[in-house]
């Protein structure tokens, strides 16, 4: 889109759910409008006021922005990177785009592995921490920033435009943070209902979308159709509670089945569309999820993704709070609250994963023999050393528990579930939105005191009030934490593991410059026995190596 008067042009993949209030403010400022879309609000905003529009915008953006009279282009990223933006130098020359097989064909000798981040994510569980894509030379704009690359000197200069909150609200009482949260969460929402077409939403019957649907309810002027996956051959997946959520709200549901036999052709097509390996096998379903939405005409969808990241949603969490606590005990009292607190993480979290936890944080030097024996270092060939993991996000003046929240929404956890929420999503046509998201709730999630996360036993206890508050108590009672339980570690036992073998296993594999074939196939032998961990590194290896094949050995051609 090109401004007449300045020649000023945008280029904007996303959506700023404030442009109506933005708009009402630069008419204010004696701007005219032609049209209603954001996208010619973001151009007026950016030409009123260039880098400081950012804070103003809630929403989620890449973009590029020309200034033909200053010869100034300027690239952003929203604040949780949710949309992606890659760009290359060459020659003194810039080039960006949304996905990396764009810049692959104009500079088709980047297609070669870029082996730091290959390491990175086999070994440290990371995508793009260091800002460099899986091929070589192509860079990730991270997220909360903006660049700006002055044409008549090739300069490319990154600035931060948003932090975390430093401090937490430590004198916000229970009562306040339920209120609190009530209204942002129930605002994040509202904005995210905007749409000139039909919005939906993904329901797992868990806590978090559950929330967005209680809270669209009484906004939306006809019931929001919810999607749900499950499985065949008897695996229901989250479908009673789903259902349970879905007839609370008298929301239409349609329960979509995720075929095992149709598992490894569509990750195929995923690798495509992520342009990289991916670490969570929840692609799939979500996959059949956006594809039926899209059928079914109903292109916006509401997620629950980013709460358990911020209200301390999954067992490590829950650990750690509780070894905290363990330091700080004081008399009788203290010993029944932590009796209390176990018992309430033996409901949400099944028994082994929580010892799994409790035996990593209380010995590093376990982790590491573990990681060495069972773990991706178990798998490396001799004289191969992963890189180190970068450092922490957290300040060390933080609590344990909310410096790993910091380090996991900043950098180990969520960007990789929005980088293929958002990758499986556009791939039909369909928008996702998320209300967690919201940068006004993410801060005051961050400034939540540490013993509003942890009440009684219960994890995101201020989430489940919200609940109970809404029509939604058996969900917000609900004690067990699945999300979308892919069965995938079966799913790479049957008789799929032949073809999985086949392919990791095959002669000139590039993989094994790296991994040792004997190695491999002990991973595959233990996943088969169901030994801990196991299905989660097979699944890696699978799923770098279908984007080997399909995206550098097959030239990206699709």
């Amino acid at each position: 889109m090109v401004e007449p008067a300045t020649g000023a042009a945008i280029v904007f993949n996303g959506e700023i759910y404030n442009h109506v209030e933005l708009r009402t403010q630069l008419e204010g400022l004696g701007h005219r409008f032609v049209g209603h879309s954001d996208t010619e609000v973001l151009l007026h905003a950016l030409i009123e006021w260039g880098e400081a529009a950012l804070p103003r915008l809630n929403g989620m953006w890449a973009f590029a922005f020309w200034q033909p009279e200053r010869k100034r282009l300027m690239l952003a990223r929203d604040r949780f990177g949710v949309k992606p933006l890659y760009f290359c130098r060459d020659s003194g020359e810039l080039a960006f785009a949304s996905e990396p097989k764009a810049l692959l064909s104009l500079f088709p000798e980047r297609r070669a592995v870029a082996e730091t981040v290959l390491l990175d994510f086999l070994g440290n569980n990371l995508l793009y921490a260091r800002g460099e894509s899986f091929y070589q030379g192509i860079h990730v704009m991270p997220p909360a920033h903006f660049a700006i690359y002055e044409t008549n000197t090739a300069d490319l200069r990154l600035t931060r435009y948003w932090q975390y909150p430093e401090e937490e609200d430590i004198g916000l009482t229970p009562q306040e943070a339920v209120a609190q949260f009530d209204e942002l969460f129930t605002d994040a929402v509202r904005l995210r209902l905007r749409s000139d077409v039909p919005v939906g939403l993904t329901l797992s019957g868990g806590l978090d979308s559950t929330a967005a649907l209680a809270a669209a309810r009484s906004m939306s002027s006809a019931p929001l159709t919810c999607f749900t996956s499950v499985y065949g051959q008897g695996e229901a997946g989250e479908l009673p509670w789903a259902r349970q959520a879905a007839e609370s709200a008298s929301a239409p549901l349609i329960p979509v089945e995720a075929p095992a036999e149709e598992w490894l052709p569509t990750l195929r097509k995923v690798a495509w569309h992520m342009d990289g390996p991916g670490y969570s096998p929840a692609v799939y379903p979500l996959w059949h999820l956006m594809q039926r939405a899209r059928k079914e005409g109903v292109p916006v969808l509401l997620e629950g993704q980013g709460a358990d990241e911020a209200l301390a949603g999954y067992p490590q969490y829950a650990v750690l709070d509780w070894l905290d606590r363990l330091q700080q005990r004081k008399g009788q009292d203290a010993y029944a609250d932590l009796w209390q607190r176990l018992i309430g993480m033996r409901r949400t979290f099944t028994w082994r994963w929580t010892m799994a936890w409790m035996a990593r944080e209380l010995s590093p030097s376990l982790l590491s023999w573990h990681r060495q024996r069972t773990g991706f270092e178990s798998l490396l060939r001799e004289g191969v050393a992963l890189p180190p993991a970068p450092s922490e996000a957290g300040q060390e003046k933080d609590a344990r528990v909310r410096q790993r929240l910091l380090a996991d929404h900043a950098r180990n956890i969520l960007p990789g579930l929005l980088h293929y929420g958002d990758a499986i999503s556009m791939a039909h046509g369909v928008e996702a939105r998320h209300p967690f998201m919201d940068y006004r709730l993410v801060e005051w999630m961050f400034r939540l005191p540490g013993h509003l996360r942890f009440q009684r036993g219960e994890t995101k206890w201020v989430l489940r009030e919200f609940l109970r508050a809404h029509d939604q108590a058996a969900i917000g009672n609900r004690p067990d934490k699945k999300g979308y339980p892919t069965p995938v570690g079966k799913w790479l036992a049957s008789s799929q593991g032949r073809e999985i073998e086949g392919l990791l296993l095959k002669p000139d594999n590039p993989l094994h410059q790296w991994c040792d074939p004997g190695k491999i196939r002990r991973l595959m032998e233990r996943n088969r026995r169901g030994v801990i961990g196991a299905e989660h590194h097979l699944y890696k290896l699978v799923s770098t190596q279908i984007w080997l094949n399909e995206c550098i050995d097959n030239k990206g051609t699709h």
